[in-house]
């Protein structure tokens, strides 16, 4: 077996990489932007063809004096397939990726969330017959949930809405149960992680995803509706974490004890809120003036909103974009974009998905040896065996 971060391995990464955040470029443009040898380029280009990861899918032109075209290098889409569930107290949302990060496949349930495996287990009955029928490898599979999330474990720390009060070993379980990695985050996270793979991991710096749902509180069955709310925030082109994985947490200053909601509004107009428009005009300016505050405060480049109707969306979008105007205090306008999310409903499960994709063409890091296991080659092999 050979160091997981040995120097080999890490060319074949960032080629692989390279290859999939730049579809159409060359062998030469390879080696100019990463400053390895052409020759080396080469021999890790024939070794990814041949395992079936990458193709040559056209030529480019010619330079101004002529000579031989470039061979244009993509991803094979089909090698391999990422999974997503968003899981919430209504239900679950899933989806299917190629490593494009296209989506496949989607399906949507709502059922009484009381266990999260349990919710886990029918998503991936759910999806079984569609993974059979497309005969591709499983790279991960990604859940989002409202919790706090230690990604590193691969754990969940605690979820008022999911009803888990003490750590849970979420990813080890289901990864044994099912034989392929399982990966869990924040959904909140889950909205940025999806913004961040449609851009395959470039041109996105600093920006927030606002998730808002209206969903049941928790899952038990009496449990009333409200609007339920959570940050994710992409800082430096990486998601933000925080020293105990609970940044984006959120609850109004306005919030008072005794409220079972996030908001300053009494639990009484909470249910109301997407059908009375006067609560929900109450709600969302709260809300907004909050977001407003973080654009502003970090001077962000967007604020992504996902989880509601458009017609909410557009609404709560606006009162966000006057609060940014109203309380930016320069003359120098304030450039950041409120808009909604890319993904709409499928944002969540669509980011879960896509967090299989980012750890998949991840650069090892050089500074923190991973001991022994196999090389890239060798798990890309495994996969397509």
């Amino acid at each position: 077996m050979k160091t997981l971060n040995a120097p080999g391995d890490l060319n074949i990464s960032r080629v692989l990489r390279l290859i999939w955040q730049a579809k159409g470029i060359s062998r030469i443009e390879i080696a100019q932007r990463l400053g390895i040898d052409k020759s080396t380029v080469t021999k890790i280009v024939s070794s990814l063809e041949e395992i079936g990861i990458i193709r040559a899918f056209a030529q480019g032109s010619a330079g101004p004096l002529g000579g031989r075209k470039p061979i244009q290098l993509e991803i094979v889409e089909d090698f391999g397939i990422s999974v997503g569930i968003e899981i919430t107290t209504d239900g679950f949302v899933a989806v299917l990726l190629d490593l494009h990060g296209a989506i496949l496949h989607t399906h949507a349930e709502s059922m009484g969330v009381t266990s999260v495996f349990d919710a886990f287990d029918a998503a991936l009955a759910v999806l079984a017959p569609e993974l059979e029928r497309r005969n591709a490898p499983v790279l991960g599979i990604g859940v989002g949930l409202p919790a706090v999330v230690n990604t590193e474990r691969g754990s969940i720390i605690q979820s008022i809405p999911l009803m888990i009060d003490a750590e849970t070993a979420f990813c080890s379980t289901l990864s044994k149960k099912y034989g392929v990695p399982v990966y869990v985050e924040n959904d909140a996270r889950c909205g940025g992680l999806g913004e961040i793979v449609l851009r395959h991991g470039t041109n996105l710096e600093n920006a927030l995803f606002l998730l808002s749902e209206i969903r049941k509180i928790t899952g038990s069955s009496g449990s009333r509706k409200n609007l339920s709310v959570g940050f994710g925030l992409i800082l430096n082109g990486s998601p933000y974490y925080g020293r105990d994985f609970s940044a984006g947490e959120f609850r109004s200053i306005l919030w008072h004890p005794g409220n079972s909601g996030q908001f300053g509004s009494s639990d009484l107009t909470g249910d109301l809120v997407g059908s009375d428009r006067s609560v929900t005009g109450s709600v969302f300016s709260e809300l907004a003036a909050h977001t407003a505050l973080l654009a502003n405060l970090m001077n962000l480049d967007y604020v992504f909103l996902g989880g509601l109707t458009p017609e909410l969306t557009e609404e709560l979008a606006a009162l966000i974009r006057s609060e940014i105007k109203v309380k930016w205090p320069y003359t120098i306008a304030q450039r950041c974009e409120v808009i909604p999310t890319s993904m709409g409903t499928q944002a969540v499960a669509y980011g879960a998905a896509g967090q299989c994709l980012l750890r998949f063409f991840s650069l090892p890091n050089i500074y923190q040896p991973s001991g022994s296991g196999p090389s890239i080659k060798e798990t890309l092999e495994g996969i397509k065996a």
